[in-house]
């Protein structure tokens, strides 16, 4: 969801949690293994008993508040908040008598006084039995919920002043260096850290060690998501297709599923894996659900109400505007990525989002909207015309209301009604806006490719990327349906949840049990489409390649951190990409090889290898020699040479390079058709079945072939021109490179799990 809108629910989370969801880690273990703690002088910042899932979480809460001081009066701000909600809805529920703001005070306005005539002294004299209880009930609850969310905030000053310490003397980062700094240079210096200090006696820190006990649950939640473990449909006409997975639905997951799922190891007690004791809990808080429903539901429409009325009247056309569902949140976040890298992905993502919805406005509501704006911006217009002759008019009446009135309402109207008509001069494109929606979603079904137009794809989108009014409707919707979701489907698939986690489970030395997916186990979870040097069975595969895009991501994202054998093997076999795809190049081959050549250690170790400086052209065949015998996607010979003599970050930062110049040069200078390579190019089946195989797959050549027309445009992401994409994809297929370590370029599509979402 976008940074700048305060959800009705935000108050409800952020008041008691200044760590938001990762605070919930402190709340479940009380004790932890000194094997994982620190016994230096580091204070208490790792908790009295060395907890460093609390300890990270909490510093990245730190880190994400921008310091002590914000992340204090943020808390306290948002404690303020929620009492003055409490506050303000009470007063408005039980003292203020619209009825008689609505007779006797309107009809005698200048004579009447608010806070004198239209509030009551004694409240519970009026109203019914069951309104007055209900308003009560919501009131006590909510001002006990208020007394505990200020108690935490006076318990956690201490916990908050320690990781101030310890980010000033250990890592030597002021309140004001957290104003600019980036999370992974934070994490470059706790690692350091760890080296001297011995954070951990297990074993050494790594970045992925630290965001690994940051998410351990949140990594759970996102291979849940991405399998469809988790029961989220309802069989009620009309909304059997809809997933229910709001904020509210989401906090009993985490109730249900993730709170006690960790002894004091960090290991997954046993208890977990009974079924009927996990049933018995999703179906205990759907009652208190249904018992809490309806001042939940009060206490969000209160908020609601409240935070955006103004907005709504001052700008009536921001009703209409969108936002990322949670559903469209969790399904496109990555494994080991952090909220806010997630929140500006898809940050980044919004504008084009809003383009893409743009492109399909209803054409009758279009003409409807038309038709609305030109009468109503008549009638403004008359009244416009009565204010240029004298202003006075103004108050004059046009029946019950004076002509200010009137002409409020009309351009209210107006600028609603105008939002709803389509944009004028836009271009049709759907394909080309798409592409740019993946690159930072890193989400493209199998069904949505080439296919942005269709009406199908349209919908799915549509339930992604909702309008914010909607957006409320259907979270006070799932107040109420909560109940149902939790006893019934999310019931019905405990047995799913569990076998997931049994599946997906591996304990890593000084961390723990961790989803194995993040992990980034490509041996027992690898797929070979997407760069892996092992392909498992497709129940071991994350779908669309997740595990892959997300080992990808963050390694870009934290590019000091060394990966496993397997890792590097994925990595170090992008360097022969450009390689691989000299023949299909054509006319380009000479050029691009030159390009090769501007790195150094490149040219020493292919002219090692093969006596001369023109070993790059005509590799097709070589590369897939080796490919069999080493059974990874592009792994040419000389590589084994370049891991040899050259350290792993040597090898990263020289295939960045090359790969960077090779892209650049390429999208300027090739420009021209690619039918013969593409004619040329071997074919294979279709590229989405799954078939089991050490050889790298060609992909179809339609589904790359150069288009005829703008509208169909590849859904890809790369940082060039299409002509040039459409060539790599017509010689070896969908590849890594499709999106790695190129700025804004990481939207790999799916090739062999065909994952269509019903919404």
């Amino acid at each position: 969801m976008s940074a700048d809108t305060m959800d009705a629910y935000d108050a409800l989370e952020s008041a008691c949690e200044h760590e938001g969801l990762l605070e919930r880690e402190a709340v479940e273990r009380d004790d932890a293994d000194g094997a994982y703690g620190e016994t230096s002088e580091n204070g208490t910042f790792l908790s009295e008993n060395g907890d460093l899932d609390i300890a990270f979480a909490r510093l990245y809460a730190y880190f994400g508040a921008k310091g002590y001081t914000c992340a204090v009066t943020t808390r306290a701000a948002n404690l303020c908040t929620l009492g003055f909600t409490i506050w303000l809805s009470g007063f408005l529920l039980l003292y203020v008598d619209f009825d008689f703001l609505r007779t006797t005070c309107a009809q005698d306005a200048e004579r009447c006084d608010i806070l004198r005539d239209a509030v009551f002294s004694r409240p519970y004299q009026y109203g019914g039995f069951v309104r007055n209880a209900v308003v009560t009930m919501y009131l006590l609850l909510f001002s006990v919920y208020w007394v505990w969310s200020a108690t935490r905030l006076a318990h956690d000053v201490a916990p908050l002043a320690a990781t101030r310490k310890f980010c000033h003397q250990k890592l030597a980062l002021s309140d004001r260096d957290m104003y600019t700094i980036t999370w992974p240079e934070v994490l470059q210096r706790v690692v350091h850290l760890q080296a001297t200090t011995r954070l951990s006696i297990a074993r050494d820190l790594s970045e992925h060690d630290i965001v690994a006990r940051i998410l351990r649950k949140e990594n759970y939640l996102v291979g849940m998501v991405n399998r469809d473990v988790l029961g989220l449909t309802l069989d009620v006409p009309g909304l059997r297709r809809h997933r229910w997975f709001t904020k509210v639905i989401e906090w009993n997951i985490d109730l249900a599923v993730f709170h006690g799922m960790f002894d004091e190891n960090f290991n997954v007690v046993p208890s977990f894996y009974d079924a009927s004791a996990l049933r018995h809990r999703f179906r205990c808080l759907a009652v208190i659900n249904a018992i809490l429903s309806p001042f939940v539901a009060i206490f969000l429409s209160m908020y609601f109400v409240l935070s955006h009325a103004e907005k709504f009247y001052n700008t009536p056309s921001t009703v209409g505007t969108r936002d990322w569902s949670s559903y469209a949140y969790w399904r496109m976040r990555e494994f080991n990525e952090l909220p806010h890298f997630t929140q500006q992905r898809l940050a980044a993502a919004y504008p084009h989002a809003k383009d893409y919805v743009a492109q399909f406005p209803s054409p009758v509501v279009n003409v409807l909207a038309k038709f609305v704006s030109y009468v109503v911006g008549a009638f403004a217009a008359c009244a416009l015309f009565c204010a240029i002759i004298d202003d006075r008019l103004l108050q004059a009446y046009v029946g019950d209301r004076d002509l200010l009135w009137v002409t409020a309402v009309l351009g209210t109207i107006l600028a609603f009604s105008r939002a709803l008509m389509a944009t004028e001069n836009a271009v049709f494109q759907p394909n080309a806006i798409m592409s740019k929606i993946v690159a930072h979603t890193h989400y493209l079904p199998k069904h949505w490719r080439d296919s942005a137009h269709k009406e199908e794809v349209v919908h799915e989108f549509n339930a992604f990327f909702t309008p914010k009014a909607i957006l409320f409707l259907e979270e006070i919707a799932s107040v109420f349906a909560a109940p149902f979701v939790l006893w019934f489907p999310l019931s019905d698939s405990v047995g799913d949840i569990i076998q997931f986690v049994r599946q997906f489970t591996v304990n890593k030395s000084g961390v723990g049990d961790i989803c194995s997916m993040s992990a980034f186990d490509f041996i027992r979870h690898g797929n070979k489409h997407y760069g892996a040097p092992s392909h498992a069975n497709k129940d071991q595969r994350s779908r669309q390649g997740k595990m892959e895009k997300s080992f990808l991501t963050f390694q870009a994202t934290y590019p000091n951190w060394e990966p496993d054998a397997s890792g590097r093997d994925v990595l170090i076999s992008l360097n022969g990409f450009a390689n691989a795809n000299e023949t299909a190049l054509g006319k380009s081959a000479e050029m691009s090889s030159s390009v090769l050549r501007k790195s150094t250690r490149f040219a020493e170790l292919v002219q090692k290898e093969s006596g001369s400086h023109h070993r790059f052209s005509g590799r097709s065949a070589v590369l897939r020699q080796n490919a069999h015998g080493s059974g990874s996607m592009f792994q040419p010979s000389f590589m084994s040479d370049f891991r040899e003599e050259h350290t792993f970050a040597e090898a990263l930062s020289a295939s960045q390079t090359v790969l960077q110049h090779f892209y650049e040069e390429q999208a300027v200078l090739l420009n021209r058709d690619v039918d013969t390579a593409a004619e040329n190019s071997p074919t294979r089946d279709d590229p989405d079945d799954d078939k089991e195989s050490n050889v790298p797959t060609i992909d179809t050549i339609q589904m790359y072939h150069r288009p005829t027309n703008v509208n169909a445009v590849p859904m890809r992401s790369f940082p060039l021109d299409a002509t040039t994409a459409n060539v790599i994809h017509a010689q070896n297929g969908p590849s890594v490179l499709d999106s790695v370590l190129l700025p804004n370029s990481f939207a790999l599509p799916p090739v062999d799990d065909d994952e269509r979402v019903s919404l």
